[in-house]
């Protein structure tokens, strides 16, 4: 299987979020790795949002790829608070 990392960034930040996120905040949302020895925590990510991307982050980590979206290792995915807070999710490959 191949090894990827996912790097989520906020990028857009409607009005105040409840949850004190803010543009440009990064979080190493990396599921799986075979290179560790346990599996990584959830980072510290409003568990409204991280519920919300849980799916998309699956499918990247395991090679999915998005038809719609133009870049492959790349999805953005928002808040269910109308979309108050963006967040692209990035695949890097290790």
């Amino acid at each position: 299987m191949k090894s990827y990392k996912l790097i989520g960034k906020i990028v857009k930040v409607e009005g105040e979020c409840v949850a004190g996120h803010h543009i440009g905040e990064e979080f190493d949302l990396t599921l799986y790795s075979e290179k560790a020895d346990k599996f990584p925590r959830t980072p510290n990510v409003c568990g409204f949002l991280y519920n919300a991307i849980f799916p998309y982050l699956v499918a990247l980590q395991f090679g999915g790829v998005f038809p719609w979206e133009k870049d492959k290792d790349k999805f953005l995915a928002g808040c269910p608070d109308n979309y108050k807070v963006v967040i692209e999710i990035r695949r890097v490959r290790t």
